[in-house]
């Protein structure tokens, strides 16, 4: 097409996702600008990439990877949402798009596992403890 933009004026198709997207977020502008400038050069790869952020809330630590549709299927994965420490896992059309975690800085350290796991859509499984009755 010949246009070219990067940073939080910039929208594009996620292939990934399959949906448009736009994100206002340092690191987003960075990435985006690698790959515009690639691109101008003749790279012609797509800038497909699994949107993530992390913040502090005074006490609460939010890390999430991914997209959340509004219609997804969220599942905790580890620990409990009473307690504030859990990691989570959403899901549309029974694939993984995305992880949350709350306060569990620890166990998301490895956002490459969260990421990967968004980035091939792999199938939302069921948390060992949802087959306990309530």
């Amino acid at each position: 097409m010949g246009v070219y933009a990067a940073g939080d004026v910039a929208s594009w198709h996620n292939p990934h996702f399959g949906t448009r997207m736009r994100l206002e977020h340092r690191m987003n502008a960075t990435e985006q600008a690698i790959v515009a400038a690639g691109n101008l050069l003749g790279d012609a790869v797509p800038f497909a990439p699994v949107p993530y952020f992390w913040t502090d809330q005074y006490d609460i630590k939010i890390q999430a990877y991914g997209i959340f549709p509004p219609d997804a299927d969220l599942r905790i994965v580890q620990g409990d949402s009473p307690d504030g420490h859990f990691a989570a896992a959403y899901g549309h059309h029974g694939r993984v798009v995305g992880a949350l975690g709350w306060n569990i800085p620890r166990q998301m350290r490895n956002c490459a596992a969260w990421c990967s796991n968004a980035r091939r859509g792999r199938p939302l499984r069921p948390h060992p403890r949802s087959a306990r009755p309530p």
